[in-house]
């Protein structure tokens, strides 16, 4: 019954998220001249293309060891498991709805490891934080430089509240944690003995999972490894540039960086279709770079972004033993 209503859930996301796709895949495709977009292939760079590739894969290793940090006062954990449930956090990304990499990655490696999945998901919900802080800093940093659309500057205030209030909501609930728990006791009141029980347990891992945030010992290797978790991806959105002969200024790697994380946020079919390629041209319009080439690169960039991840975490998840059907069901 649970799992038929999970399903249910699951397809009415994909639903939402392909309508979504579908609407921001009408606006890249507009004014699309066709021809120029298949010319820009005719000259790629392959050694370029490599190079992103190879840059962009540094980055998701160095994500993982970046969590070793955050799981700390959880477990310490041998860096190889932590690469392992990243790529399968990846691959489940591109390939199912609702962005459900992160809950599959918690579970991957609290399934490895013998540790609270709650726990762990905490983590990955603290580092989210610290990556749209570090998104913040890179887009202020490319206002000073540029004069961007007036929805940039926006989207700055937005993050910035936005992440300011569940950052101190997670602290209070680690700061006053038996009167957090003692709130959702009570909120919880009305469900079955059972229900309640893990609710409560869950509750418990999970804040339990926040204690990286009183680890000040923890916070400066966290914003070191953050360097080449971002330095190695924008290195991958330049090479790639290069690779299709787009001779920009790095600052336009950074821009573009920006602009597509943003456009990630917004939910969308698997491997975000549509908002990557959108992002992507109204980055590339900063530059004068027309649709039809802006086009072709967001063509190549997801590419690159999609296929290598997704392999090696397909075969991590073989490795692991765990199957796509065991995903789905968990994600449902």
């Amino acid at each position: 019954m649970g799992h038929g209503r999970g399903f249910r859930n699951m397809k009415r996301k994909l639903l939402i998220g392909g309508v979504v796709s579908a609407f921001f895949l009408f606006l890249a495709l507009r004014d699309v001249d066709w021809p120029a977009f298949r010319a820009a292939f005719r000259s790629v760079d392959y050694g370029y293309l490599a190079l992103c590739v190879v840059f962009t894969m540094l980055g998701h290793f160095a994500r993982s060891i970046r969590w070793r940090y955050m799981l700390l006062t959880v477990k310490r954990i041998r860096i190889g498991s932590l690469w392992s449930a990243t790529a399968i956090a990846f691959m489940v990304n591109n390939l199912f709805p609702a962005r459900l990499g992160e809950f599959v990655r918690a579970y991957a490696i609290g399934r490895s490891e013998s540790i609270s999945k709650s726990a762990a998901f905490a983590t990955i919900v603290y580092e989210r934080i610290i990556d749209v802080f570090i998104l913040i800093v890179l887009l202020w940093y490319c206002l000073l430089k540029i004069e961007g659309p007036p929805w940039l500057r926006s989207s700055g205030v937005v993050l910035i509240v936005f992440n300011v209030a569940l950052l101190a909501l997670l602290y209070l609930m680690l700061r006053y944690r038996q009167e957090f728990a003692a709130v959702l006791a009570r909120m919880c009141s009305p469900l079955r003995a059972r229900a309640r029980t893990r609710v409560m347990g869950w509750e418990e891992s999970f804040v339990s999972g926040l204690g990286v945030l009183r680890d000040r010992s923890a916070l400066l290797p966290i914003i070191v490894y953050s360097v080449p978790v971002w330095g190695f991806a924008t290195l991958g959105v330049y090479y790639c540039l290069l690779a299709i002969n787009m001779q920009q200024p790095f600052l336009a790697s950074i821009i573009l960086i920006v602009v597509m994380s943003l456009g990630s946020m917004i939910p969308s079919a698997p491997a975000y279709i549509g908002t990557i390629q959108y992002a992507c041209i109204v980055g590339l319009a900063i530059y004068g770079v027309d649709n039809s080439s802006a086009l072709a690169y967001s063509t190549m960039y997801h590419a690159t972004q999609f296929f290598p991840i997704t392999l090696v975490g397909l075969y991590y998840a073989w490795r692991s033993s765990i199957r796509l059907s065991e995903i789905s069901k968990k994600t449902a």
